[in-house]
């Protein structure tokens, strides 16, 4: 066991030495868990979500811009059909359009072939 911590402690001649190099990694340490900290605050990620979105957002716009200048017809058909969707409720009843239950539905009366009447002979 002494041999191996011989070998581990070989390059560190004096106490004082092993102490500094333990200060300067528990620095390092410490500096990297306040980075993580700030990186992980609530502020901070909700700061950068808000940026993403006004980022996204942008470019979504500007997509939509490119879309409508270059097929203003197919973009006005779209926006009517969603608009007639959206309405449909509204409009029927505004319109009067009744609604007709399966139920109420007049069932077709059958004849019998019986109670069909014969043609009558052309006289």
């Amino acid at each position: 066991m002494t041999n191996v911590l011989k070998r581990l402690f070989s390059n560190i001649n004096d106490v004082d030495v092993a102490q500094s190099q333990v200060e300067a990694a528990r620095g390092r340490l410490m500096a990297t868990i306040e980075q993580i900290q700030q990186r992980i605050a609530p502020s901070t990620l909700m700061d950068e979500a808000i940026e993403q979105v006004k980022t996204r957002s942008t470019e979504l716009a500007q997509s939509a811009g490119k879309v409508v200048r270059d097929r203003p017809a197919t973009v006005a058909a779209t926006a009517a059909g969603i608009g007639l969707l959206l309405a449909a409720k509204p409009l029927s009843r505004l319109f009067g359009k009744a609604k007709v239950e399966p139920d109420e539905t007049p069932a077709l009366k059958r004849r019998s072939p019986r109670s069909r009447k014969s043609p009558k002979p052309a006289t």
